[in-house]
Order: structure tokens, then C-alpha cells, then sequence
């Protein structure tokens, strides 16, 4: 329970010319009075004026025990029952360190003065007819708020209290930038800022160097500024700062620096080389999370090297995990913490990086922040948490009715999610993010997402972002995204959809697919490609059969961008996601699963086909066979990708641009089989088997 604001007997009104009580310090202008040691608090901001201030002053000077200047025995009225202060609040969890607090009085009368006092604070409150409002500050953790008025016949009435718990954390914030000077890298750490709210001076400053993002920490130096000899060239340096402030609270931020006087990237530097493969923990076993874990070296053995789990924030029971309720918490159907923990310690040690599923669009319409919302209104302080239309009611899209979109528009909300996705990487240490349905925060608040990469790119600029949106809206790369989607303009729409449908002019589609792609972004390496995902339905295989999902797998991890390979993929089997969240029945790895571990080991081997060059080569009258020409900057290192999707045997004659064919005078040799070839006169005659691969460098 709360102490009583003021004894009303103690607060009488007092002349304007009263002087502050001897016995007790006057309070400086933005500042209120401790009611528990009587002595100044410094206020956040200073207190705005408002009518009828010397009540407001009389408050302050009786709750620090002076003694009213009014004459004794001034005459007052008895209080009425019926009038009483309301606050328009409840207790809530709160994402800022202010709030507007508003009330109002009930029942009949005339406010004349208010003042709501937030823990031992005071801070005058304007009055508007029979309602008032302050802007309050607030410390991290629980805030009592109570409100406190004059009212002209029933004297001192004071509301309810309740509590605002401040859920951010009031700590420094990191800031490492590196340069290069005089060919010597400069480490600099004088950007970093103090507490919001404390204001606490920082004390500490401590540096180290990790030669990658899985590594342990070196130790260089404690001071804000470090020069430091340059990289050495093939040795792009991760480093770490730490900062402390005077009450012990610390944080921590990272900076690459790329060898030698260039810019810093603009992604990390493991995206060429990256091979995501989509886990649903429940897929592989209960319990899910240590059965992701069992399945870790067969995975790093496939030769993937990043995974994308599916949500595993709190939720609903039998939800996939779209339908949030809780971001901060593991799943308990899924495992613990500790066991999420585990797992991603496991990955990292055999170089598997971590991406999560995040669901920052809407919440579940069971999620507390909703719920209370629902039932208090415009009352509840998470209301203005919730996109609305003009009649108030919350928004969603399609026939997500269970899904409400968040309102971006709401600081709060901002760094709620903020906080959220920075939660998981510093607890964790995770690598990165898939980000659901981030196309529609791109429609509601299009400048969100690059101060939201940037602030996480502070912390690590190592993650991987994949928006879920279409790479061919240049507005993601270009606004903190590493990729998005394989989509078309039309939203949620495969690119490669209908290619495959029919048996002929299978070549002719997917060329088509990928120049307008191509067309369309600046950036065609930087598309999350795919077969299968949640969102596909039944199974590539279970649709097209093995033979053709042989080679389009070939093609999924020969052509520009990021290749994605989703559960069990390379062992064929056979499921929807949405079907359920139990053990998939799959079966033991065979031919196909050899198909995808030699085509993954030579994609990882050869720079020109994680390279964005891309060159169709013309294969004849028919459309069974693709064939296309993988290379960097230097075109003398090249890859010729041929790929039989007919359930034919063909003869295909293949005529090489010059700039190829001149260096590959000795023969090439194919990266999966080992046999070689020769061109003659720059052609190339090849007998394909059907469903067959090819992928030639030059020997």
C-alpha cells in the first residue's frame, strides 16, 4: 500500500508571499520535494507552470514537514462524498522513461489544482475543464503513480495508485567506430552515451579483438581511443568494446574492420558464402530443441552453415509460432533457455551460425499487451500499441484476424521490438534474423527498418537480416536488409512458381525468372532462393517428382544469391509444414542427400559460383536443357552449370563466349564427377542423361 500523498489537515492554502519552511531545504527550480527525507529531487524536466501553483507548493512544503503559513482556523468545507479522482491508467509495463499520465475528476465540482506524484516525485499537472495530464518521468522498474487534486468544495482527493513497470534497462550505450589513419586502424569508442535516464558518467573502457564472429575474445586495451596496427590483407578483424558507467551498468558493441583503407561492408562477411538450411525443432524430435541439437553434425557434415529455426517465442499450444504472446520467453513445448542456449553453443563450435524467426509485424490477439487493450480501451496504456482504423478497431492482413498489427507510429512499440530483437543476440548470441512479414511494416512505417539494422548492427555486424518480402523491391538492401524473398511484384508469390508445372520450356521459364529478377534489383546475389519453405505446401518432390527435384536442387545451389534448403529437403521427405508439429518421417539419407552434400561442398569450394556473375549459354532449339556461366571479376575462373530437366537422354552443342572459351584451351573438368572435356572451335558437344547435372571449371 502507498503512503498517503498529504495529510489533508496539513494542507491548507498559504499566501503567495509565504517563505519556504527554515526547517527544510527549498526546492530549485525543476525539482520536487522527496516526501520521505524532505530534501530536493531533481526532476527530469522542469515543472510547468500552471494555475493555482502555490497549492501544488503548499503540497510539497507539507509533505516535507513544514507547517501550514495559512492562518489556523480557516474556515472548510466539509469534502462530498461522491467527488473522487480517476486515472485514465492501469497498471502496465511501459517501453520509454516518461508517460503521459491523465485522470479526471468524477462526480460534480471544479478542479483547482493538481499534481501527480510518481515514487517520491511530484510534478504539477495541467488542468483542462475537469480533466489533467502530466508528463511524468520514470526509472527502470516499478513506478507508484498516483494522482493528487484540490477540488474548490470537497478539498484534497488523491486516485488509486498503480504501477508503471519501466521494462527497459537504464544503461550506457556502446558506440565502437573504427577508421584507418596513416595506414594504422583507429579504434574509437567516444561516441558511446551515458544512461537515458541516470545520466551516469562512464568509467570504463575495455577493447578485443575477435578474429571472427565465433571466436573468444582477445584482450588490446582500456582505453576510449586504441590505434592498433592495420589487418593484415585476407584477415578482417572483428573488434569489441565494453563500456561501464559510475553505477556498474555496462554495455557492449562491435566493429568490423576490413583490411587495409577500405570502407567498412555493408554485410556481413560470410553472406557469399552462406547455405541456410529451415529447422522446425518439432520436426526433428522431442524434445525439439535438444533433438535440433542431436542433429547438428550431420548437418554441418551436409555442409550448410547457417540455420533458420522457425519461432520459438512463446505462443500458443499447437501454434507454428506466428502468434506470439511472449518474446522473451523459449516455447516450453519447445525446451528451456538453457536448451536454446546449449544448442547455439553447439552450433558455433562446429561453425553453424544461428538465425531466429522474428515476428515483429503483430502479436497473437492473446497476447497480454492485446488483451488488456480489448478490455480497457482507450484506457489501457497499450492500446496505442495496436495499428486501428478510424473507428478504433485494430487492423490486420488477409484473414489474419488473430494476428493485429502493431502501430509503429508508437515510440514505444519501436523499442519494445528493438529491445526484443536485441535481447536475443546479446543473451544468446544468435546470427541473425528472418523477419516475418516485414513487408508490412514496410507499408506502415517505411523508415523503421533502417534505424532498426543500424542499432542492431551496432551491437553485431555480423548478422544476417533476411526480410520476407520480394528482392525485387530494391527498398530492402537499401534500407539495412542483407536479402529478401525469391518473389515476384505480387505478394507472397514464388518467382519460380508454374516454372516447373509442365514437362517442356522448363529452361525458357526459369531464364525468364531470373531476368526479371535481375531487372528489377540492383543486388540478384542478394535473393533468398528456394525450393521449399513453410509457406510452399507439399514438398517439391511430393509435386515434381525426384528426378526433376534433383536438378532443380542443382540449380538452387549454382545460380546468384542465397541458397535455402529446408527440412529434410536432401532427404526427401515428404510433408506439409502446417500439418502438425510432430516428428517428420523421413528417410535415410541416400543419393539425393550425396547430390546436395557434393553440390553444397562445391559451391563452398568454388568463388565463382558464391560470385554474382551470371551468363545464359545458349543450348539449342528446345527448352529441356539450361546451361549458364558462373564468374567474378576475373572471368579465366569460371563455372559452366548445365542441367538436363528433361526425363530424356539429349545431345546439346554448346557455343562459349570467347572470354570463357580462351581460357579454357587445356579442357574443363566437371566439379561433380570428375570428367573432363574439351572445347573445339569454342563449342562444347555433351551427351546429358536425363535429370543430369553438369558443373565444368576450367582444369
Amino acid at each position: 500500500m502507498s503512503r498517503p500523498f498529504l495529510p489533508c489537515s496539513t494542507a491548507r492554502a498559504f499566501s503567495r508571499a509565504a517563505l519556504p519552511c527554515p526547517s527544510a531545504p527549498a526546492a530549485s527550480p525543476g525539482a520536487g520535494i522527496d516526501l520521505r527525507t524532505g530534501r530536493a529531487a531533481v526532476l527530469r524536466q522542469r515543472p510547468r507552470p500552471i494555475a493555482g501553483g502555490v497549492w501544488v507548493a503548499a503540497l510539497l512544503l507539507a509533505a516535507s514537514g513544514c507547517e501550514s503559513l495559512a492562518p489556523a482556523g480557516t474556515p472548510r468545507e466539509a469534502p462530498a462524498a461522491q467527488a473522487r479522482l480517476e486515472l485514465h491508467a492501469h497498471d502496465a509495463e511501459v517501453w520509454a522513461f516518461s508517460a503521459r499520465i491523465q485522470g479526471a475528476l468524477a462526480g460534480p465540482g471544479t478542479l483547482e489544482d493538481c499534481a501527480v506524484r510518481v515514487g517520491n516525485d511530484v510534478i504539477p499537472a495541467a488542468i483542462e475543464e475537469r480533466q489533467f495530464f502530466a508528463d511524468v518521468p520514470l526509472r527502470e522498474g516499478d513506478n507508484e503513480i498516483s494522482a493528487h487534486c484540490r477540488e474548490i468544495t470537497s478539498g484534497d482527493l488523491a486516485s488509486p495508485p498503480v504501477t508503471y513497470h519501466v521494462k527497459l534497462r537504464d544503461a550506457p550505450k556502446a558506440r565502437a567506430r573504427s577508421s584507418f589513419a596513416e595506414g594504422r586502424l583507429v579504434l574509437d569508442a567516444t561516441g558511446s552515451e551515458p544512461g537515458e535516464r541516470s545520466r551516469a558518467e562512464l568509467v570504463g573502457f575495455e577493447w578485443l579483438r575477435l578474429p571472427d564472429a565465433l571466436s573468444t575474445p582477445e584482450p588490446l586495451g582500456a582505453s576510449p581511443r586504441l590505434e592498433l596496427p592495420a589487418p593484415d590483407a585476407g584477415d578482417p578483424a572483428l573488434y569489441e568494446l565494453r563500456v561501464r558507467d559510475a553505477r556498474g551498468r555496462s554495455d557492449a558493441a562491435r566493429v568490423a574492420a576490413p583490411p587495409g583503407d577500405l570502407p567498412p561492408a555493408s554485410a556481413p562477411s560470410w553472406i557469399d558464402e552462406a547455405v541456410v538450411y529451415g529447422v522446425v525443432p518439432p520436426f526433428f524430435g522431442a524434445p525439439p530443441l535438444d533433438s535440433v541439437r542431436a542433429a547438428l553434425p550431420a548437418l554441418a557434415e551436409l555442409g550448410v552453415n547457417a540455420l533458420w529455426l522457425s519461432p520459438l517465442f512463446a505462443t500458443l499450444p499447437g501454434d507454428f509460432g506466428y502468434a506470439v504472446t511472449d518474446y522473451f520467453d523459449v516455447r516450453p513445448d519447445y525446451g528451456t533457455a538453457q536448451d536454446l542456449e546449449e544448442l547455439v553453443g553447439e552450433a558455433h563450435r562446429l561453425g553453424l551460425r544461428v538465425l531466429l524467426d522474428l515476428v515483429p509485424n503483430h502479436t497473437s490477439a492473446e497476447h497480454p499487451y492485446f488483451q488488456h487493450a480489448e478490455q480497457r480501451k482507450t484506457r489501457a496504456h497499450t492500446f496505442t500499441f495496436y495499428d486501428r482504423d478510424a473507428a478504433g478497431e485494430p487492423t490486420h492482413y488477409f484473414d489474419w484476424e488473430h494476428l493485429p498489427n502493431l502501430n509503429y507510429d508508437s515510440a514505444e512499440v519501436e523499442r519494445w521490438m528493438l529491445e526484443v530483437s536485441l535481447h536475443w543476440v546479446r543473451r544468446f548470441g544468435i546470427d541473425g534474423y528472418r523477419v516475418d512479414a516485414a513487408w508490412g511494416i514496410r507499408q506502415r512505417r517505411p523508415e523503421l527498418w533502417s534505424t532498426w539494422a543500424a542499432e542492431l548492427r551496432r551491437v553485431s555486424p555480423e548478422l544476417l537480416l533476411i526480410a520476407e518480402a520480394s528482392a525485387r523491391d530494391p527498398y530492402y538492401v537499401e534500407h539495412g536488409f542483407d536479402a529478401a524473398y525469391d518473389w515476384t511484384e505480387e505478394l507472397g508469390r514464388w518467382a519460380w512458381e508454374g516454372v516447373f508445372d509442365a514437362p517442356r520450356g522448363i529452361a525458357a521459364r526459369l531464364g525468364a525468372a531470373l531476368a526479371a529478377t535481375a531487372a528489377s534489383t540492383p543486388r540478384p546475389e542478394r535473393t533468398l532462393r528456394f525450393l521449399n519453405n513453410n509457406d510452399t505446401g507439399a514438398r517439391f518432390i511430393t509435386r515434381h517428382g525426384p528426378g526433376l527435384t534433383r536438378v532443380a536442387a542443382a540449380a538452387l545451389l549454382t545460380l546468384p544469391g542465397i541458397p535455402c534448403i529446408y527440412s529434410f529437403d536432401e532427404l526427401g521427405a515428404e510433408f506439409e509444414p502446417y500439418g502438425g508439429l510432430t516428428p517428420v518421417s523421413r528417410p535415410a539419407a541416400g543419393d539425393l542427400a550425396r547430390h546436395y552434400e557434393r553440390l553444397i561442398r562445391l559451391r563452398r569450394s568454388t568463388a565463382a559460383l558464391r560470385s554474382p556473375g551470371l551468363v545464359t549459354v545458349h543450348a539449342g532449339p528446345d527448352d529441356e536443357v539450361f546451361a549458364y556461366l558462373r564468374h567474378g571479376d576475373d572471368t579465366s575462373r569460371f563455372a559452366l552449370v548445365v542441367l538436363n530437366f528433361s526425363d530424356q537422354p539429349v545431345n546439346r552443342k554448346l557455343v562459349i563466349p570467347k572470354a570463357f572459351a580462351d581460357s579454357a584451351r587445356s579442357g574443363l573438368r566437371d566439379g561433380l564427377s570428375g570428367a573432363t572435356a574439351r572445347l573445339q572451335a569454342g563449342s562444347l558437344d555433351l551427351d546429358l542423361e536425363a535429370w543430369s547435372v553438369r558443373v565444368f571449371m576450367p582444369r
